[in-house]
């Protein structure tokens, strides 16, 4: 195993097409979850203002045969139609956090439901 810290666009670079049989990848929503007072305390930077590229996407389509991508609802207009898509019931009450999350999976099958 190899762990790289650096652009994906570069990574993704120097890979052949469908070198991947999946990639799993939870990109920024793009809601802003940086600038949240709460966690500038931690965090200064702005990693989470927007999403990734349509360039992004379309590399990361063409490096993996197949993906599951987390916040699929953020990047709707960057991510085909799939009817496989993922539901994770985060199974937690508080108000002030997203009780789940959407995930797009271009593997063509029925939506699945995780707790």
């Amino acid at each position: 195993m190899t762990i790289t810290n650096e652009d994906n666009m570069q990574l993704m670079s120097r890979y052949k097409d469908n070198y991947f049989d999946l990639a799993i990848v939870d990109p920024p929503y793009g809601i802003g979850i940086s600038s949240n007072p709460i966690r500038q305390k931690h965090n200064k930077k702005e990693w989470d203002s927007k999403t990734p590229s349509q360039e992004y996407f379309d590399e990361l389509q063409r490096v993996s045969k197949n993906q599951i991508i987390w916040g699929w609802n953020y990047m709707t207009d960057k991510l085909p139609i799939c009817k496989g898509f993922i539901y994770w019931n985060k199974i937690n009450h508080h108000d002030n956090r997203s009780m789940g999350e959407l995930a797009y999976c271009s593997i063509d099958g029925l939506a699945k439901h995780f707790e």
